[in-house]
């Protein structure tokens, strides 16, 4: 299990803008594909996308960095980001490699990260060797001291999972989804609009409401799967991200970004991949 830890806080101005990167699925050589669609190529388009949006804090990328848990797919992706600048928080997903302790990269698995107005929570879902997520008892104990600080500080909380907390209306999706979610947004009620989940995984942007609590997703930087599918569908959109604005009130706005600068051609025929 790749283990979450440390504090990292960071000083922004009374309304610090952070990206939600995800599902970047770069593959063990430059050039890998996924249905179609060159992972690489997707993500340097998404990060002409970011870098057009003026200044940002920070980026939060939320699991599946690689396709095929090969190990020379962080350090690409870790050059890839660098030009923006900006500290990046990086979440395993079930396409993974599990991290070690000395890992040279482990620097960017933090637990929290401190803003001046908001908390942000980073919450691991990833279940070694299983499709679906589970938050392990470590996370759930993260998970309420989080809330715990938030009721007494009155801060708001942001908390990033790759697996979403909440179905998304995609029947196939929603079957490999956080098995023990239920017991996260249960945690999190108490909260009501001051906590915001930010998810990955399912590669599309959706948007539900649990006692109050915002669950969002993400579109992935390379391919998308189709809204409301049955079963496992890709979808034409642009690869993209989510850019959201966390101001001192408390107040919070997002959107969805996506690329326009240039195509690309995903398999529609795809009946799915590994």
């Amino acid at each position: 299990m790749n283990a979450l830890s440390g504090v990292a806080t960071l000083e922004t101005a009374a309304s610090s803008r952070v990206v939600q990167l995800s599902d970047t699925h770069l593959m063990r050589e430059p050039g890998g594909q996924l249905v179609g669609i060159d992972t690489d190529r997707s993500l340097a388009a998404v990060c002409r996308l970011v870098a057009a949006q003026g200044p940002i804090d920070a980026l939060l990328l939320t699991g599946d960095l690689s396709g095929d848990e090969a190990e020379e797919a962080y350090g690409r992706l870790d050059e890839a980001l660098a030009p923006l600048g900006v500290p990046s928080f990086w979440l395993p997903g079930n396409h993974d490699a599990v991290c070690s302790d000395d890992h040279p990269l482990k620097s960017h698995f933090k637990r929290t990260v401190q803003l001046p107005h908001w908390d942000i929570l980073l919450l691991n879902t990833q279940h070694s060797g299983v499709v679906a997520g589970r938050l392990a008892d470590p996370e759930i104990q993260a998970l309420e001291q989080a809330v715990d600080h938030a009721q007494t500080t009155g801060r708001p909380l942001l908390v990033a999972t790759h697996h979403p907390l909440m179905p998304v209306g995609c029947a196939w999706l929603d079957e490999i989804g956080a098995e023990n979610a239920q017991a996260a947004l249960q945690r999190l009620a108490p909260l009501d609009e001051k906590a915001v989940v930010i998810s990955g995984h399912v590669h599309q942007d959706s948007a539900q409401t649990y006692q109050g609590v915002q669950c969002l997703t993400v579109p992935s930087t390379c391919i998308q799967f189709a809204p409301n599918s049955k079963d496992f569908q890709v979808d034409a959109q642009a690869p993209g991200c989510r850019m959201l604005t966390l101001h001192e009130s408390g107040a919070w706005e997002t959107t969805v970004l996506r690329v326009t600068d240039e195509t690309f051609a995903v398999d529609l025929n795809s009946p799915g991949y590994a």
